[in-house]
């Protein structure tokens, strides 16, 4: 037998090749070399492995939506108005016909109370003030209610993990 590189120079002769049998379709261990000078063409082949991907379905997730339902309590502060009156004693006489009227100074509403007396003339005095101061202030108050809180329940079927989420973690 010859070399492949001799073989690429010299044809081979048309009468002896079709005698044999098709040496490309024969199986290696088939071909025959029936006489020197003939020229056997082996082809190598090789099986190369293909890969292809495509998704298919490795499981479900289901997931829920669960309410919590608890009681709470929690301070609330409230604002209010508180007044304080103050008695202060004045006795001023009033001129004739004179009337005193409630007045505004600052917070405080001065209310001026009068009373008649007993004299030979009759006249009106003042005996006293009242100075009414409103001030705001605040107390502490518990409010007691029903608050709610979802949560998630995450199941998964077949191949798939769920992993849970640092905030889901909490309670």
């Amino acid at each position: 037998m010859k070399s492949k590189k001799q073989d690429t120079k010299a044809q081979p002769r048309a009468s002896r090749v079709s005698t044999a049998p098709d040496m490309a379709t024969m199986p290696i261990s088939e071909v025959i070399i029936e006489r020197p000078d003939d020229v056997a063409v082996v082809q190598l082949r090789e099986e190369g492995l293909g890969v292809t991907k495509q998704w298919a379905e490795a499981g479900e997730v289901l997931i829920r939506k669960r309410v919590e339902t608890r009681i709470d309590t929690i301070p609330v502060e409230l604002g209010y108005e508180e007044i304080s009156v103050q008695r202060i004693p004045v006795n001023r006489m009033l001129a004739e016909g004179e009337r005193p009227e409630p007045r505004q100074e600052g917070d405080t509403l001065i209310v001026p109370v009068v009373e008649e007396e007993i004299v030979v003339t009759k006249r009106l005095v003042v005996r006293e003030e009242l100075h009414v101061t409103k001030r705001r202030l605040s107390r502490q108050q518990e409010v007691t209610g029903e608050v709610r809180k979802e949560h998630l329940d995450v199941e998964t079927t077949g191949k798939l993990e769920a992993l849970q989420d640092s905030t889901s973690q909490q309670t």
